[in-house]
């Protein structure tokens, strides 16, 4: 009988320190979808199409077009990545060429995944080629760039945010996109010359809360994947004065040449 009871103690003995080293044993790391490489043809380094140097590469994009798309895509790509002079966003989309490439936008986000990727990709070389960013003598319509430019930031993360962040070739750009659209929104933010404008930092916030979901309460994907990469961004968003002030920043620091002055 004590040979039962101490034989019983030490197989409790046994778990109780297996139960602690299971405990101190670090927690596996959580593979988010844009490290994981996917079978068949697939875009390769898809971050490098957002980069300052997409337009070396942006021609590959040509062939993940819809054929009926393919001349239009192709025809507004060319003209984006040679644009020059740096026009102001609203003149340049108010223009025939802009306003085509609006069109264009609005069709790739309803296409594959891929096209939608093409979409994000013009419209990050929007936002480096034309001017969104008010300078010292802007006397009217300060916020109308940068909201305008924001606006397709928006559009774009409104329609594939959800499933980009599942996805391998549209996680990371998902996530940028939102840093992105934090530093348009806070330049629209901070146009008016005294104080700020509400009303910019308002639609920018029921925007993000939309896609993140950090005011319903439950985080989106996409709010848990931007938790993992950019936590301090998030935190900001959620709790500071200032709240676009991480998202903004965080994109200054990957894209430092998107200013709103054409990296001038």
């Amino acid at each position: 009988m004590e040979k039962k009871v101490l034989a019983g103690l030490a197989a409790a003995g046994v778990l109780v320190t297996l139960g602690v080293a299971a405990r101190l044993l670090p927690a596996p790391r959580v593979q988010l979808p844009d490290e994981q490489v996917e079978a068949g043809p697939r875009i390769v380094e898809p971050m490098q199409f957002l980069s300052k140097g997409a337009g070396l590469r942006a021609g590959e994009l040509d062939a993940w077009i819809a054929a009926e798309r393919k001349p239009r895509f192709k025809a507004s790509r060319e003209i984006l990545f040679t644009l020059e002079g740096c026009p102001g966003t609203v003149e340049w989309l108010d223009g025939a060429e802009g306003q085509r490439l609006e069109r264009l936008l609005a069709e790739l986000r309803t296409g594959t995944r891929e096209e939608a990727f093409a979409a994000l990709v013009l419209v990050f070389r929007l936002a480096r080629a034309t001017e969104w960013k008010p300078g010292l003598f802007t006397t009217t319509g300060r916020e109308a760039n940068a909201e305008r430019m924001a606006r397709l930031v928006a559009d774009w993360l409104r329609a594939w945010s959800e499933r980009a962040s599942r996805d391998p070739l549209l996680a990371e750009p998902a996530r940028v996109a939102v840093l992105v659209y934090g530093r348009l929104m806070r330049t629209a933010q901070q146009s008016p010359r005294i104080g700020t404008n509400a009303a910019s930092y308002e639609r920018a916030l029921k925007t993000l809360g939309d896609v993140l979901g950090f005011d319903s309460g439950r985080r989106t994907a996409l709010g848990e994947a931007l938790q993992a990469r950019h936590p301090e961004a998030l935190r900001r968003l959620v709790g500071d004065s200032d709240r676009l002030r991480g998202l903004d920043e965080d994109a200054g620091t990957l894209y430092p040449e998107l200013d709103g002055k054409c990296g001038r």
